[in-house]
């Protein structure tokens, strides 16, 4: 037996899957020709997405807290290292953080 599809509106997909109300049209401009075309129905100008393409999107989200590597954010992180290390070094041997007059 042929299992019947169920089709939803994008925002109805979004809240599926505890999402913004944008998550999957953005999700889908985001990556084009990714989830197969029989999931994903167009009628006029409103997309329907099928209970089955709610859960292609769930199985490819990237996992929750997963830091995508790019150069700016590995960037920031060492700079804030260096900043972080260098105030450490002045209250470790003055005992005080610069411009403060009272210690720690």
């Amino acid at each position: 037996m042929v299992k019947k599809q169920k089709w939803f509106s994008l925002s109805q997909a979004s809240i599926k899957l505890k999402r913004g109300n944008t998550y999957v049209s953005v999700w889908l401009r985001r990556h084009p020709n990714e989830l197969p075309s029989e999931m994903l129905m167009e009628a006029g100008r409103v997309k329907l997405i099928s209970d089955e393409g709610i859960e292609w999107i769930k199985k490819h989200i990237k996992k929750e807290g997963v830091l995508v590597s790019n150069s700016s954010a590995n960037g920031d992180q060492h700079l804030e290292v260096a900043i972080l290390g260098v105030t450490l070094l002045i209250i470790h041997f003055t005992g005080r953080v610069r411009g403060s007059l009272a210690p720690l």
